[in-house]
């Protein structure tokens, strides 16, 4: 019989002794509501009582067993053992106080019981028995040898098991077991692992931002990672190897109770491999992704710039190459130049191509003389000894690796397409083979694009000069009369002749005659302003053609042909002056289509060559406007040379307490005969003509003087603002012509402001920013006029020094009635306040106007709700009256 130490016994020995002679019945009665099994046995080792409990468990009942050895329960085989036992009992020796034997129940099932055993005495304390109380325990070893077996079954699994486990402490996170397949896949010792916590095998900068998010960890979470968002309980991660190695792991966590400790159990598959080939796979997609889309830019793009820039559109858009760009090779010197390129970093993309054009060198013939088709790959950038010099910027810019492609056309290496990625060795074999693939049918595109231009070049445009012939100039021609037809707009045909070209070709020979109607081509080409087309219809004569929304389409197009000739053409060592005549048409006065309005064109022609004229409009009311239009032309520089402008002020109020702050000045052209001529009619006309720069200069020149006199008479003064043109804004000597106003009459430059448009500036942003700081710097205010209808840019406003802005009369009329007009004030008041910009208001007419944009924060007005514009002895009561 097995023998166990410690006290189980419920019975109290001495209450036992003292029961027998006083209570046998009271003790019994007490060992059958004990809850366990129960017998007392004589010293004889006869039954002297069993308990309900130990009765049913062996299915024996009291008459059955009472007087009867205690063998009558045992197993044989447990006999002799529990003879000793009872011995021991009664000899009161300690391992006989608990034991555990194999008992067999009446229907032969054997069960495994435990015992505690007490010595019975009897008055004079002699042993005259010994009880017993005890209990079933097969279920529970049964359980026991189940779970001892199958611990070491999980640890003969876990440190046998492929895959990476381990278990750490939820408080600490250290390792408290590791497995043989973690310790490969880690390559650290047991010992080593079981010194560590998981922060250990953690990369850097992944280690740092685990001890900060530890770190944030609430009070009530710590030490408990179920609730730690610094410990990934399940996904991928990325842990370091002892070697320094980074792996990618997949991560699945369990929490465990484990011998009264609160742990995790980990199993930890390096995925590394797999999330190669992933990407690999993903890569490769993406490639082809690349490949496709290029492919059906192939089919559909007939012009070679706009299919390369297609190619690099694609290419960087799929994701697969941040930036990519197509060089053009001079086979001469093997230079590049840029012909397309794209990608998301466009600020950057001609500093990173000037840092690195040179390193993809064109690649050079063979021996032979044939052109290499192997690209140049340069899998580790940060490793070539080429980009010794922008190693830092390419770093900088993230690029790993980049790659050249030769694309040819017939034998010819026209072009190469670069490409950089991101990480280093991209180019692998897959890569390069698919690429190359690529770059085949692109070239094999290129190739069948040049031969069809070929076709077209002979079909649609002349062979001497380049340009469009008689049959595609038409047909553009009946392009611009179509859409006009919708839109509108007026089509100007200007058919123009060479004069006595016949004698340059007699005299100076056919060769230098081909020379100069190239030049003369190629002048008109440079030269004409967009939109319009441009074509040689015969030998010696040429047609042009535009469409435009203004009434002086015509007369644009006619001057800008004979600004164009002023200058000579220099050829075979010989300066040529040509002389043309031309005929002018318009639609759709002059002809219902494009084949009419042409030939009104040519019937003109032919009247100015009858006439001897150097033009002639087909239009008879044409020809009266144009005559008309000169005739103010006349006078108003008649009228710039007399002086007949005179200025009127319109003030400008403080809407915060109705002060008056300021005035704009604003011409107007007294007539001598007609009077007042209002701006409308000869403001446009002197700035096509460029008369407004003269005018510009009076105006800043009589402001000044004219605040110089109120200044001198003692009269309160407040700054004047002129208004400027984008004519005298391109001009270069606006600066000029503002500094010597301001020094002749001796006047602060405070009282002076400039206003001008955003179409004014953003014509050449930069020079225009350098001039306005440079008139900032004189204290001159800036102003921007007519906010909010043109390009209205958060940005313009910060790149330029202005000091306020102005919103555009036409928002302010129903600011009260158009909620659209209201929140775009609303916008520019709130916009500009935040650049720390001041806001005057354009056209106020009523208080309702007035009161809402003081409610909003405008800071300034003007309009006829305060005063219309007024002349000068107005204005000066104005200021003397201090209103």
């Amino acid at each position: 019989m097995e023998q166990r130490e410690g006290p189980v016994s419920t019975i109290d020995a001495s209450f036992v002794a003292a029961s027998l002679d006083e209570g046998t019945r009271s003790f019994y009665r007490l060992l059958d509501h004990i809850g366990m099994l129960a017998a007392v046995v004589d010293d004889e080792g006869r039954i002297a009582y069993c308990n309900p409990l130990l009765l049913e468990l062996t299915g024996w009942s009291a008459d059955e067993v009472l007087g009867r050895k205690f063998e009558l329960f045992l197993a044989p085989e447990a006999v002799a053992d529990t003879l000793e036992a009872h011995r021991a009992v009664l000899a009161e020796r300690p391992e006989a106080a608990r034991v555990e034997t194999e008992i067999v129940t009446r229907a032969g099932r054997r069960l495994l019981t435990r015992w505690s055993n007490t010595v019975l005495r009897d008055a004079d304390g002699t042993p005259i028995g010994s009880a017993h109380i005890g209990e079933d325990i097969t279920e529970r070893r049964r359980l026991e040898t189940h779970a001892a077996e199958s611990e070491k079954r999980y640890r003969q699994l876990f440190y046998a098991s492929p895959t990476p486990m381990w278990l750490h402490d939820r408080e600490t996170l250290r390792f408290l077991g590791v497995n043989a397949a973690a310790i490969a896949q880690y390559g650290y010792t047991r010992a080593e692992f079981l010194a560590m916590t998981i922060a250990d095998i953690l990369p850097e900068p992944e280690r740092a931002l685990f001890a900060e998010r530890r770190k944030a960890v609430a009070p009530g979470a710590a030490g408990d990672t179920q609730a730690d968002p610094a410990v990934a309980h399940s996904g991928i991660v990325r842990h370091r190897r002892r070697d320094g190695s980074v792996i990618d792991v997949q991560i699945s966590s369990h929490p465990l109770e484990f011998a009264g400790m609160r742990t995790r159990f980990v199993l930890a598959h390096d995925v590394t491999s797999h999330f190669e080939q992933q990407h690999k796979i993903a890569r490769l997609n993406r490639i082809h992704a690349v490949i496709g889309g290029i492919s059906s830019a192939m089919l559909r793009v007939r012009d070679r710039n706009e299919l390369l820039l297609e190619a690099c559109r694609v290419a960087a858009l799929e994701g697969v190459f941040p930036m990519a760009w197509v060089a053009e090779i001079d086979a001469r010197d093997r230079s590049h130049a840029i012909v397309a390129s794209f990608g998301p970093d466009r600020a950057a993309i001609s500093l990173v191509q000037n840092a690195i054009r040179d390193v993809f060198p064109v690649v050079a013939p063979r021996s032979d003389g044939t052109p290499s088709r192997r690209p140049f790959i340069v899998n580790e950038l940060a490793a070539e000894p080429a980009v010794a010099g922008v190693r830092e910027e390419l770093e900088r810019r993230g690029y790993g690796s980049g790659a050249a492609f030769p694309l040819q056309v017939g034998a010819r290496n026209v072009t190469a397409l670069v490409l950089l990625a991101r990480e280093p060795g991209f180019f692998d074999a897959d890569e390069i083979a698919l690429l190359e693939w690529m770059t085949a049918d692109l070239s094999f595109a290129l190739e069948h694009i040049e031969q069809s231009r070929r076709l077209e070049d002979l079909a649609y445009y002349d062979p001497l000069t380049g340009i469009a012939n008689a049959r595609l100039f038409r047909d553009r021609l009946e392009q611009f009369v179509l859409a006009a037809r919708e839109t509108g707009e007026k089509v100007s045909v200007v058919v123009v002749d060479v004069e006595h070209f016949t004698r340059i070709n007699d005299t100076l020979g056919r060769e230098v005659g081909d020379e100069l109607l190239r030049r003369f081509a190629d002048r008109f080409d440079q030269g004409l302003v967009e939109p319009y087309t441009f074509g040689r219809i015969a030998a010696d004569t040429f047609a042009l053609a535009s469409p435009r929304d203004q009434a002086q389409v015509a007369t644009r197009l006619r001057d800008c042909v004979f600004e164009l000739l002023e200058e000579p053409f220099e050829v075979g060592g010989q300066q040529i002056l040509l002389a043309v005549q031309a005929g002018i048409a318009l639609f759709p006065a002059d002809g219902a289509d494009a084949s009419a309005v042409f030939q009104s064109a040519e019937s003109a022609l032919k009247i100015a060559k009858a006439n001897g004229e150097r033009y002639s409009y087909f239009s008879i009311e044409m020809n009266a406007r144009l005559a008309r239009r000169r005739a103010l032309e006349d006078a108003l520089r008649t009228a710039i040379d007399d002086r007949q402008f005179v200025l009127h002020y319109q003030p400008r109020v403080d809407l915060r307490n109705g002060a008056l702050v300021g005035a704009e000045a604003l011409v107007r052209w007294e007539h001598p005969d007609r009077g007042l001529v209002p701006p409308a009619e000869f403001v446009s006309l002197a700035e096509e003509t460029g008369l407004i720069g003269r005018i510009g200069e009076w105006v800043i020149d009589t402001v000044c003087a004219q605040q110089a006199a109120w200044q001198q008479s003692g009269l309160g003064v407040v700054p004047v603002a002129v208004n400027l043109s984008a004519f005298q804004f391109e001009g270069g000597d606006l600066l000029r012509t503002v500094r010597e106003a301001l020094a002749t009459h001796g006047l602060q430059p405070s009282l002076l402001d400039l206003e001008l448009t955003e179409s004014a500036v953003m014509k050449d942003p930069a020079a225009a920013a350098t001039t306005l700081r440079a008139l900032r710097a004189l204290g001159v205010k800036l102003a921007l006029d007519d906010f909010g209808t043109g390009y209205s840019s958060l940005a313009h406003l910060k790149r330029f020094p202005f000091d306020s802005v102005k919103i555009d009369r036409s928002f302010v009329t129903d600011i009260t009635t158009n909620p659209e007009d209201a929140a775009i004030a609303t916008a520019i008041i709130a916009m500009a306040h935040r650049l720390e910009l001041k806001v005057v208001a354009e056209g106020v007419e009523s208080e309702g106007q007035l009161r809402y944009l003081r409610a909003e924060g405008c800071d300034e007005m003007q309009g006829n709700y305060f005063s219309p514009a007024v002349q000068r002895a107005a204005f000066e009561a104005l200021l003397r009256s201090g209103r």
